[in-house]
């Protein structure tokens, strides 16, 4: 279904979204010894803090960001297009542990995974929350952290554009409040050029019922119906996002920023000599640096910072990299004989997240146009798509949601003091974890002191409504009681931690979802929502009991993927880990900054309050450090000249390690990693056998590492290395046959995937999949190796400059279930197509299929995080499913 245009047509538009041109040098360059700061994870905040600190032309910064840098993928730029961005490379693609409190069911735990992080995949909602949200902080013993002290910080992030003309936005309720808004800040927030009628029809319900239309809904007043502004720039009507606004504004000019992509950080590093008592604070420990591997390497690497190390990894990694490093629980850390550091019980406590529940009441109304009018009209399809290229106008710059709503407790319960009676009587431990530190205890009894004077207001949001052109009326809580956590599981860096929301572990969060699904039934009954037609939606509508509902919530929950708390910004004696100034307790130039910091979890989409931690943080950080002398750390003024899309971090391809040097780490292995294999080569269909060349081999592996029976058809595997326009056949027993081939259509571009492959004795014959690698480049070496036990493999491609490929295969202990992005089935063929749009960089793609039974080939999915396959014919994400922000 899509559309062709006209060259200079794409020429237009490819100038006004590209016109910011990147200059690599300065990314994936060598690493010095030294910097001035570290900061850990190239995010949202880790952006800010690289701009913020980086305008100091005397010190140097290294962000290390696990992810990549984007291609500008039509995914990630187009507003239409939000949604598809999930499951990618760009996502970590987590999982929570199953959920007791609900039915028992992991649920998928989407994260941004690269340079930009979170603002790469959300669904660009631009809300801040209320005034009342950041009065709370400040009353936890947060001073300097309420609404009034965060308002500039909003501002200076923000580039705010009132671009709705003011008779029509009178008419759709919006009338900002200039004097609340930033008009130079970095992060382009403004209005899409399409407002669909459902919009409008659902403010109006709203008003019906009593609650209060917003004419500015980050102004502070954040209770009651509203059209949300997005993270959208509005000359070209495409997303505004960290790694544009923050990154390529100052990366062709600033010689002290180091950005490494693909470098996973395992630990931060105590310096023994400055070494204080634990709890000494201040001064605290003295933090030397960072450890970190990079991608498809076993060798450890570290690096020295002279002022600070700051972790912006998000409140799932930054608790695991500080549990690794020995700050935190001893009794989390004891079960891996991690020696404790620092005595932290707070880290990844305090686990807050938004529970979700979608429900969708179809709109049955045909004069109302939606989306899905798209599906089965090419022609209507072709024509908006070219009214967005040409005029940048129609529903090709609408997102997902227009419109939200979060109304107060009282306002939409009758029920409401009986439940915040409820929540008062509850004794504090009568639904947290068992056995937590008597400080966690006393953060939360505070904390739920809080949450009930909250809910009781007619200005705080209890919960949010979530509305699409479609029917989406989805609700989401917006200040739970319960309480989770994330902690390691292993010693292993590349396992994800054990995320845990316990969703409704206090009951009365699912009560509130209850009570929005009884006032949704309310809403759809408006005489203004009944023009639309909304369809039945059971067990919701319109007279389930209290007990269809729960159920239903419990079957149904997911998440809006806003995680805080792991590492809570409190009083030390309430459980935090981090003081006001962000800095860790007990350690001297260790700060925690992202969205794990935040101790009550606002009603709001988080991208803006994160934008505006990060702003403040680095302002505290500047002052903290003003009138020092850079320690001789400063930045290096040559760099690597190599495009670093065929190099690693370090410059030069990694040496081989051999399966006896890997297995002296054990603790890199530990129930996942089972087996690594390197090789290197620049000669044309090379075959080195790694060590699994047959089942008997498995007398190599580490004593630590779970055995394999010969009989689950460990197959021959070999790597094997292509130069451009060659095509070879990999194969093993004769089950297995994946083949490989290349042509000189993409010059300077690489293909990279990541692919399994299963197999049992027991399973069928002539599994075969064929990937088209378009690399087009003589002076570059493709590969392609699987390596097959029990479990499926998960592959890697790395470069170094001389056109060496470096391989990295690692077979993976893997859950029974999860998100696996890369699948194979008996005599499937597939291949990847080019993409014309996109300058300078890889095609990045994987394999997917649909429809597939893996339980006959006795696959396990692997939930890894790869790229995906987009589809060649457009299909528009279905927007009742959707809800990112």
């Amino acid at each position: 279904m899509k559309a062709t245009l006209a060259p200079w047509l794409l020429l237009c538009f490819f100038t006004l979204v590209y016109s910011r041109t990147i200059d690599h040098r300065d990314v994936d360059a060598p690493f010095l010894a030294c910097y001035d700061y570290i900061v850990c994870g190239g995010g949202v905040s880790g952006l800010v803090l690289a701009n913020r600190l980086t305008e100091d032309p005397n010190v140097s910064v290294l962000v290390l960001e696990a992810g990549n840098l984007d291609n500008y993928e039509d995914f990630i730029l187009y507003p239409i297009e939000d949604g598809y961005g999930l499951g990618t490379d760009y996502d970590w693609n987590l999982w929570t542990v199953p959920q007791t409190y609900l039915d028992g069911a992991a649920r998928p735990y989407d994260m941004g995974r690269g340079i930009g992080g979170g603002s790469l995949i959300n669904g660009m909602c631009w809300t801040r929350g209320g005034r009342a949200d950041y009065d709370a902080w400040a009353s936890l013993g947060n001073l300097g952290w309420g609404w009034d002290d965060l308002l500039p910080y909003f501002k200076k992030s923000e580039n705010y554009t009132d671009n709705v003309d003011s008779d029509f936005g009178r008419e759709l309720y919006i009338q900002p409040d200039a004097s609340t808004h930033g008009t130079d800040g970095p992060v382009h927030v403004s209005y899409p050029r399409y407002f669909y009628s459902q919009s409008q029809l659902f403010l109006d319900g709203l008003q019906e019922l009593g609650i209060p239309i917003l004419i500015d809904p980050n102004n502070g007043t954040a209770a009651g119906g509203m059209l949300i502004p997005d993270s959208l720039n509005p000359d070209n009507q495409t997303r505004s996002y960290a790694r544009l606004d923050y990154f390529d504004t100052i990366i062709n000019t600033r010689q002290n920023l180091h950005v490494a992509t693909h470098q996973h950080v395992t630990r931060v590093l105590v310096d023994a000599p400055h070494n204080a008592s634990s709890r000494d604070y201040p001064p605290g420990l003295w933090i030397n640096g960072v450890e970190f591997l990079t991608d498809g390497s076993l060798a450890l690497h570290n690096v020295s910072c002279s002022r600070e190390v700051i972790l912006s990894t998000g409140a799932v990694h930054t608790p695991q990299i500080l549990e690794f490093s020995g700050i935190g629980d001893p009794a989390v850390l004891s079960k891996y004989d991690i020696p404790v550091v620092i005595n932290l019980p707070g880290v990844g406590n305090n686990f807050q997240d938004h529970p979700y529940v979608g429900v969708v009441y179809y709109y049955g109304n045909s004069s109302y146009f939606n989306l899905d009018m798209l599906h089965t009209n090419p022609q209507l399809l072709t024509q908006m798509e070219q009214e967005y290229y040409a005029n940048k106008t129609g529903p090709w710059t609408a997102g997902a949601i227009n419109t939200v709503a979060f109304p107060s407790l009282p306002s939409m319960s009758q029920n409401w003091t009986n439940m915040m009676s409820d929540a008062a009587n509850q004794s504090t431990t009568q639904h947290l974890i068992p056995g937590l530190d008597p400080t966690i205890i006393a953060g939360f009894e505070a904390q739920k002191a809080i949450l009930v004077d909250l809910l009781s207001r007619k200005d705080v949001g209890a919960y949010e409504i979530l509305n699409d052109n479609i029917g989406l009326l989805a609700v989401a809580t917006m200040h739970p009681f319960s309480r989770g956590s994330v902690h390691i599981q292993s010693t292993n860096p590349f396992l994800q931690p054990l995320i845990d929301p316990r969703y409704c572990s206090n009951p009365l969060d699912c009560q509130v979802l209850v009570e929005a699904l009884l006032f949704n039934n309310q809403l759809v009954n408006t005489n203004s929502m009944r023009l639309l037609k909304p369809g039945p939606y059971a067990p919701f509508f319109p007279n389930a009991t209290f007990e269809t509902l729960m159920t239903a919530i419990r079957t149904g929950l997911r998440t809006e993927f806003h995680g805080t708390g792991t590492t809570s910004m409190l009083p030390l004696n309430l459980g935090g880990v981090v003081d006001t100034h962000l800095r860790v307790y007990g350690a001297k130039n260790l700060r925690v900054v992202d969205s794990g910091i935040i101790p009550l979890v606002p009603a709001a989409h988080l991208q803006a309050p994160v934008y505006a931690i990060a702003e403040k943080a680095a302002d505290i950080i500047k002052s903290d450090n003003l009138g020092l002398t850079p320690q001789g750390c400063g930045f290096k003024s040559a760099f690597a000249q190599q495009d670093p899309i065929i190099s690693d971090s370090s410059g030069t391809a990694p040496s081989p390690i051999s399966w006896p040097a890997a297995s002296t780490f054990p603790e890199l292995f530990n129930s996942s990693v089972l087996a690594a294999f390197e090789a290197s080569t620049q000669a044309n269909s090379t075959t080195i056998q790694p060590p699994f060349a047959s089942a008997a081999a498995k007398d190599q592996l580490p004593s630590s590492a779970p055995q394999f029976a010969a009989e689950d058809g460990i197959l021959n595997a070999a790597f094997t290395f292509f130069t451009p326009s060659s095509s070879q056949n990999f194969s093993g027993n004769g089950k297995t046959e994946s083949t490989l081939s290349t042509n000189s259509t993409r010059p300077k571009s690489v293909l990279s995937s990541a692919f399994s492959i299963p197999t049992k004795s027991a399973s069928p014959n002539n599994h075969t999949a064929e990937i088209r690698d378009h690399t087009g480049s003589s002076s570059l070496h493709s590969s392609i190796a699987s390596v097959i036990p029990k479990k499926p493999a998960m592959v890697k491609r790395h470069w170094s400059p001389s056109g060496a490929a470096t391989l990295t295969s690692r077979c993976l202990s893997t859950p029974s279930s999860g998100k696996y992005s890369t699948r194979f089935t008996p005599n499937l063929n597939m291949q990847i197509p080019g993409n014309e749009k996109t300058p300078r960089r890889a095609v990045s793609r994987a394999l997917s299929t649909s429809n597939t039974d893996f339980t006959n080939l006795g696959m396990v999915p692997v939930p890894h995080t790869s790229v995906q396959v987009r589809p060649t014919t457009r299909k528009l994400p279905h927007t009742g499913a959707l809800s990112r922000g």
